[in-house]
């Protein structure tokens, strides 16, 4: 055994059993290791450091959401749809408004005046600027935090007190006077929808233990990494991509198929698959692998 690899297995201080690494670390490394749930495909999908390891067979997922964006972000891309190119976007913004000062492809100096913006600017009626909004989650029993992103059509609108799209179900969190983190979340796939479409609601309180590690992971370098926008954060799992434009390589956020979008409109101006075992549950598996 070589030197270099008998340092990581053998002799182990105690004092750095229980170590894990730091912020540095990770950041030095690129964190290799970020983890977030996929939609693609009407399927709940795990992907870790950009490759997908598990899907489940469930049309729904239960988490606790730890952290989110404050608003309603966007992101377009110029180039035609292509389900397997990596590219960043050219154009996001994280407070739906102004474009992001990084972005390398700016196409107004405000959203809402954006032709991208325009119903009918995208294929269809969609508009090519997409509204999103990304959330840090934990999965009962794992205290790893997860990205999920959440696409337009799974934000906006009016749904029943057990299928809300998110901001819907927010508020009637919050009629309740309890707090996002205080409650059980459970997402489930629109089964009428061709396209990604989740709807959500509350299946149970959280138990103190679990409050407390959804306080602790919601100020965590992980879960602010999850709702912030990187252009090589969260590799593609080779899911619905449009090109980015030449001479780039980053890796992007993951983003959704072109859908119609339900949100009020301006006025228009002049990866290799994994196979998995049948009927094991994509939260069996994150637990097994907490343990």
């Amino acid at each position: 055994m070589s030197t270099e690899l008998s340092l990581f297995q053998n002799d182990l201080p105690d004092f750095l059993k229980n170590a894990e690494p730091d912020a540095l670390t990770k950041a030095l490394a690129g964190n290799t290791n970020n983890k977030r749930i996929s939609i693609r495909g009407n399927v709940f999908r795990m992907v870790v450091g950009g490759e997908e390891v598990r899907k489940s067979d469930s049309r729904s997922l239960q988490f606790i959401v730890v952290n989110a964006t404050p608003h309603v972000a966007r992101q377009y891309y110029a180039g035609a749809y292509d389900p397997e190119n990596k590219g960043a976007a050219d154009c996001w913004s994280l407070d739906g408004k102004t474009p992001d000062a990084t972005a390398e492809n700016k196409q107004h100096t405000d959203c809402t005046g954006c032709p991208q913006n325009i119903k009918g600017s995208g294929q269809g009626d969609s508009r090519a600027c997409r509204y999103l909004r990304r959330l840090a989650v934990t999965m009962p029993g794992d205290p790893d935090v997860y990205q999920l992103v959440v696409p337009s059509q799974s934000i906006f609108g009016k749904g029943d007190k057990d299928s809300m799209p998110f901001d819907q179900y927010v508020k009637f969190v919050a009629s309740n006077r309890r707090s996002i983190n205080t409650v059980v979340t459970q997402a489930s796939f629109d089964t009428d929808s061709a396209t990604p479409k989740l709807f959500f609601d509350a299946v149970a309180h959280v138990t103190e233990a679990q409050y407390n590690a959804a306080v602790a992971a919601g100020a965590t370098d992980e879960a602010k990494r999850a709702i912030s926008y990187s252009v090589n954060a969260n590799a593609s799992d080779g899911a619905n991509k449009k090109k980015a434009l030449p001479a780039r390589g980053a890796k992007a956020v993951e983003a959704e198929a072109p859908v119609a979008d339900a949100t009020p409109e301006p006025k228009k101006r002049a990866s290799k698959e994994v196979k998995v075992e049948p009927k094991k549950d994509l939260q069996d598996i994150m637990k097994q692998w907490a343990e």
